[in-house]
């Protein structure tokens, strides 16, 4: 190697390892700070879901395949629950599902069954998929317990922010800003789309209500990610999920905090405060 060839890769070798040391730090990702209460969602809740009418036989709306659909209550939410025959998940299990979800966000349910709509549709598969969302739509595959629960959430807020954006057609512009100012990301798979981030955080706020499991969580949530929080929160009055009624209100407010839960609440305050800590 010349003289003149030897210098050149020097200086690439450290114009790179100066690129590299440029990155910025990763930032903190929410999930992870919340990981020990993300579970169990909905399991004390105290409401039940009951069946207005149905079955009706009918076609599945994604493939056409024979499925029975039925009119549900729950609290003070009417919606629809559709299931594929080829699913094979008896309704039971899919209004247990239900049942577990933050009571604001049955307002997707009901969104999703308007018109001709499907309501909370259930698929043998979804090609690889665990669930679709949309306000046209929430379709998924059967699941067991919380990760039914926490799969909803997560569609949910994709319902609910649609719902909020037709009438407020910058609302993800605004959501895209929000993520700037709290410097702090939701979720690798938040991450990958603007939407998702939205739809995750709400993900995350569903746990941190929940009377059972996120027990304080909230205001907690608020102070890492205040401007996501108060955006989402005028998305939930926009898409009518919020207030929730008085009388469903009520009954969430008996739901008792799991005694499991206690220590894993301080586990998630005791990282809070150290990264408080560290500045």
């Amino acid at each position: 190697m010349t003289k003149h060839a030897f210098l050149l890769a020097a200086f690439c070798t450290s114009l790179a390892h100066g690129e590299a040391e440029a990155k910025p730090p990763q930032r903190q990702m929410l999930y992870s700070i919340f990981a020990p209460i993300m579970q169990d969602m909905g399991s004390c809740n105290l409401q039940k879901a009951s069946v207005v009418s149905g079955p009706v036989e009918m076609k599945m709306t994604n493939n056409k395949q024979p499925g029975k659909q039925w009119w549900i209550r729950l609290g003070q939410s009417k919606f629809k629950v559709t299931i594929e025959d080829s699913a094979n998940l008896k309704l039971e299990t899919a209004l247990a599902n239900a049942e577990r979800i933050p009571i604001a966000y049955r307002r997707a349910l009901e969104v999703v069954s308007e018109d001709k709509k499907a309501g909370l549709a259930f698929y043998k598969t979804l090609g690889g998929a665990a669930a679709h969302g949309g306000q046209a739509y929430l379709n998924m595959i059967p699941l067991k317990g919380d990760r039914a629960a926490s799969v909803i959430a997560h569609e949910a807020g994709h319902v609910l922010e649609q719902r909020a954006r037709s009438a407020e057609k910058d609302i993800l512009d605004r959501w895209a800003e929000a993520v700037k100012a709290d410097n702090i990301d939701v979720s690798r798979y938040g991450n990958k789309a603007n939407p998702e981030d939205q739809a995750e955080f709400a993900r995350l706020y569903a746990y941190c209500i929940d009377s059972a499991v996120g027990k304080g969580m909230k205001g907690e949530l608020k102070k890492l990610s205040p401007e996501r929080f108060e955006l989402w929160e005028h998305m939930l009055r926009e898409s009518k999920a919020l207030p929730i009624s008085d009388s469903d209100a009520e009954l969430k407010k008996r739901a008792v905090l799991s005694e499991k839960m206690k220590p894993k609440l301080a586990q998630v305050r005791a990282t809070i405060k150290e990264l408080a800590t560290k500045g």
